[in-house]
C-alpha cells in the first residue's frame, strides 16, 4: 500500500500542475464591448498624472473596437492601469540642430538664392532617464478575477511622458487578445 501511494503522489501532482495553468487561462479576453480605463501611480513615484497613460490607453483600445464609459461601475470590464517610475540616470543627448533654410538672393541685383544646411555639432548634452513600467489588469465588472494581463517596460528621456504613455499601452494591445508571456521591452 505505502509502495502505491509513493506512485500515485507524484503522479497526481503532475496532473494537477497540467491542469492549473489551462484552468488560468480559461476566460477568454473580450474582442468588442463596453470598457472603462483606471489608472494609479505606484509606489507614489514621480510619474506624470495618470490622466496621460489613461486616455493613452482608451485611444489604444477604442482602435481594438472597444466603446469606453467613464466610471468603472458602467462598463461591462474594466481596464485597471499601474504606474510605476523611477530614476535611471543620465544619458548624452546630441543638441538638436535648426532645419534648413532658403532665402532669396542676399546681394541686390544677384540672381538665385542661397540656403543654409546645418550641420551637427557633434555637442551632447545629458538628460535624465527614467524607467517606466505599464501593468494592464483587465477584469470583468464586479469580479476580481483576471481576463487578461500584460506589462511593459521601457527607459527613456524623463521629459517625454505622453510619447511614453503611447508607446507602452500601443506595444501591450498590439497583439491583443493573446496574452503576452514576458514583459514586453519598448525601445
Amino acid at each position: 500500500m505505502a509502495k502505491q501511494a509513493g506512485t500515485i503522489i507524484p503522479r497526481l501532482t503532475l496532473a494537477i500542475t497540467l491542469i492549473l495553468p489551462t484552468i488560468a487561462l480559461a476566460a477568454t479576453p473580450p474582442v468588442e464591448g463596453t470598457m472603462s480605463v483606471e489608472a494609479t501611480t505606484v509606489d507614489g513615484g514621480s510619474a506624470p498624472s495618470p490622466d496621460i497613460y489613461r486616455d493613452a490607453a482608451a485611444s489604444a483600445l477604442a482602435d481594438k473596437g472597444f466603446t469606453l464609459l467613464e466610471g468603472a461601475g458602467h462598463a461591462a470590464f474594466t481596464m485597471q492601469l499601474a504606474v510605476s517610475t523611477s530614476e535611471a540616470g543620465t544619458g548624452e543627448a546630441q543638441v538638436a540642430t535648426s532645419g534648413s533654410k532658403v532665402a532669396k538672393g542676399g546681394v541686390s541685383g544677384a540672381v538665385g538664392s542661397a540656403f543654409n544646411i546645418p550641420m551637427p555639432s557633434g555637442k551632447s548634452r545629458l538628460v535624465a532617464l527614467e524607467r517606466t513600467q505599464l501593468d494592464m489588469t483587465l477584469r470583468k465588472r464586479g469580479s476580481e478575477e483576471i481576463v487578461w494581463h500584460g506589462t511593459a517596460l521601457t527607459v527613456r528621456s524623463a521629459a517625454t511622458p505622453g510619447t511614453t504613455a503611447a508607446d507602452l499601452c500601443n506595444a501591450l494591445l498590439r497583439q491583443y487578445p493573446a496574452q503576452p508571456e514576458a514583459v514586453i521591452g519598448v525601445p
